[in-house]
């Protein structure tokens, strides 16, 4: 009497452990993807009453040293509002008309003094038509080339 082996097991087994390999580097590769996000916001974004806040941040050459500020503005109402940004000793004012973009990078606004250095976070209070919030936004230096142009002169 000869013996028969049933190799079907083995051969599911083979199969389903090939496919699986197979998928394996089927998997989506986020990062890419995650390091242009990243590249693109250093900042930090916020919405106080009808305006949006984007991509906020200080650029200094050290604590202490004059800051300009960057980021995006957006008023999403239809009317005009007026919006305040301030640190610890320094404030500025900007008037939005309805629907307006205001980008900092075309505007100039430097505050006397950066009140950390680069790499902390520099607590801002943002005030919208009295409504307040306070925002804590990266300081950065020039080490980033694409913000090397910004830095305030000492």
């Amino acid at each position: 009497m000869a013996i028969r082996h049933d190799h079907r097991p083995l051969l599911v087994a083979s199969a389903s452990l090939a496919s699986l390999l197979g998928l394996a580097g089927c998997a989506p590769d986020h990062s890419e993807r995650l390091e242009e996000l990243e590249a693109v916001n250093l900042g930090t974004n916020a919405e106080v009453g009808a305006v949006s806040f984007d991509n906020m941040l200080v650029v200094t050459r050290g604590e202490g040293e004059p800051a300009r500020l960057i980021g995006v503005l957006l008023n999403t109402s239809d009317a005009p509002v007026e919006v305040g940004i301030a640190d610890a000793d320094d404030a500025t004012t900007v008037t939005l008309a309805a629907g307006e973009q205001y980008a900092f990078q075309e505007h100039e606004v430097v505050f006397a003094t950066a009140d950390d250095r680069p790499g902390a976070r520099l607590p801002l209070t943002l005030e919208v038509d009295g409504e307040r919030e306070e925002l804590p936004v990266p300081v950065r230096n020039g080490t980033l080339d694409w913000l090397e142009p910004y830095l305030p002169e000492a």
